[in-house]
């Protein structure tokens, strides 16, 4: 679950990387959650969705992950060494089983090009949770607290 969520918390990210079991990962929960889709398709209206006539919470799905989709497999080609415009070959007939071979192939070690090597960690920092007293939601606790820390205001992040 991690993985899927990582790819999520990178929505719009192509740069860095992506292990094969973070990109695998990330491909299960997505298939489980249109399995999902489908059944709950099915149930609201008595068919399972298909070409000519999709469901409303199948079509959800996969306009929600139309995006991680993409950059998750950017990232993932990043990690064995290839340029993310290779994943252009999915729009070429049978050229796109190559984009597929390559997913299976092993992260090249260390740190390359494209980022950190994910197996030894986050490629970037963790995500700070909304309650940091370092970010800037509009509420005045954080403020007075940077002020009575002597940090300046202006160079703090705002949501």
């Amino acid at each position: 679950m991690r993985s899927y969520f990582d790819a999520l918390l990178r929505y719009f990210e192509f740069s860095g990387r992506s292990s094969r079991g973070q990109y695998w990962l990330f491909q299960l929960c997505y298939v489980l959650l249109q399995a999902g889709s489908f059944y709950a398709d099915y149930r609201l209206n008595g068919r399972f969705p298909d070409r000519h006539n999709p469901g409303l919470f199948s079509t959800f799905v996969i306009f929600f992950h139309l995006v991680p989709q993409i950059t998750v497999t950017v990232r993932r080609l990043h990690d064995i060494g290839k340029s993310g415009w290779w994943y252009l070959l999915l729009f070429v007939p049978l050229a796109g089983l190559l984009v597929f071979v390559w997913t299976f192939y092993g992260s090249e070690d260390g740190a390359k090009d494209y980022g950190d090597d994910p197996r030894n960690g986050p490629s970037r920092p963790s995500p700070a949770p909304a309650s940091y007293r370092g970010v800037r939601t509009g509420n005045v606790q954080p403020r007075l607290a940077m002020r009575a820390e002597g940090q300046s205001i202006s160079t703090q992040r705002f949501i």
